[in-house]
């Protein structure tokens, strides 16, 4: 039975929600303006555009060919003009640098072979070095060497001793013993 009545509560409620939203809104849209509106929105709006009169309003902006060509012959005037107020030769007035006076020519050599000079002592000092270094690191390496070498044979008279002791120990001492007085 409880379940009867929440049914039909629910549909109540159901029914005062439609009721309000029709209040707020207004009157449901019938079949009939819905078809109405369809038929309007079919018939497409036309228009024609004047193109006589659209460039019309756009030629006195554009350039024809006989300003483009007004201004090319202009153009070409001004700059033979200006092209032939350029003189052709140049007076050189005072020293310039270059080879232009002997002194200054003097003076590049001397400055080129200044430059050469320096170059090769400075060449000379760093194979000198060069030299003195390699020279500092075969001394080394030769020192290492020989430590080595005496290092190998001073471990080897030790192991040979205590070998040749550890085996025959009379021997060892009749060989490596001095005699005493």
């Amino acid at each position: 039975m409880q379940e009867l009545f929440d049914d039909i509560n629910a549909i109540r409620k159901g029914i005062e929600a439609l009721y309000k939203r029709v209040q707020e809104q207004g009157q449901p849209v019938s079949q009939a303006q819905v078809a109405q509106l369809l038929q309007e929105a079919s018939k497409a709006p036309t228009f024609t555009i004047d193109y006589k009169g659209v460039a019309a309003r756009i030629q006195p902006h554009l350039t024809t060919p006989e300003q483009v060509e007004n201004t090319l012959t202009t153009g070409t005037k001004q700059l033979e003009q200006v092209v032939s107020r350029i003189p052709k030769e140049v007076p050189v007035v005072g020293q310039v640098w270059g080879f232009t006076d002997w002194r200054l020519l003097l003076g590049v050599v001397v400055l080129v072979l200044g430059l050469t000079v320096a170059t090769v002592y400075a060449w000379q000092a760093k194979s000198e070095r060069d030299k003195h270094d390699q020279q500092v690191t075969n001394i080394a390496i030769a020192y290492r060497d020989s430590l080595r070498q005496e290092r190998s044979q001073h471990d080897w008279l030790i192991t040979g001793y205590l070998r040749l002791n550890k085996a025959n120990p009379a021997l060892t001492r009749k060989t490596f013993h001095r005699p005493t007085k």
